[in-house]
């Protein structure tokens, strides 16, 4: 993995292999940051994603172990139990050009992968999340 950062932005570039969230929030907590959005693209494998079910408050998970080109990778890096905490969704397609998306947990670069982490680093940016009982899942909390 390599990375420069340019004011608020981080330019990523990770390597064969390595996992996207994880490097995500690695990068992340060396630069303290304490809100960041996340965009990116690649190729990728080893893909665990879910879909969250309102009735149940879980989610259904599916893993995909072949090679997928990454077509959008978006989320965020917000708090969680006061430790940071990344939150990503991607849509990756397949050679017959199907797409598939959801909740990322975690997937590994097959090839490429190429990433921009834009940071609010205002003192009052920090935002955390919060259990929501009646939806099932930790929701910002964007109170000050």
């Amino acid at each position: 993995m390599q990375y420069k950062k340019n004011d608020n932005k981080i330019y990523l570039s990770m390597d064969k292999n390595e996992y996207i969230n994880a490097s995500l929030l690695k990068v992340c907590k060396e630069n303290n940051a304490k809100f960041a959005w996340i965009n990116g693209i690649g190729a990728i494998f080893d893909i665990e994603v879910g879909y969250f079910d309102i009735e149940t408050k879980d989610y259904k998970k599916k893993i995909f172990n072949e090679d997928f080109e990454l077509v959008s990778l978006s989320g965020n890096m917000t708090y969680k139990d006061g430790e940071p905490f990344i939150h990503t969704h991607i849509s990756f397609s397949d050679s017959e050009f199907n797409v598939f998306g959801g909740h990322l947990f975690d997937c590994k670069i097959a090839a490429a992968g190429e990433f921009v982490i834009t940071i609010d680093d205002a003192d009052c940016s920090k935002v955390s999340r919060t259990y929501n009982e009646d939806i099932g899942l930790f929701l910002w909390n964007c109170k000050i």
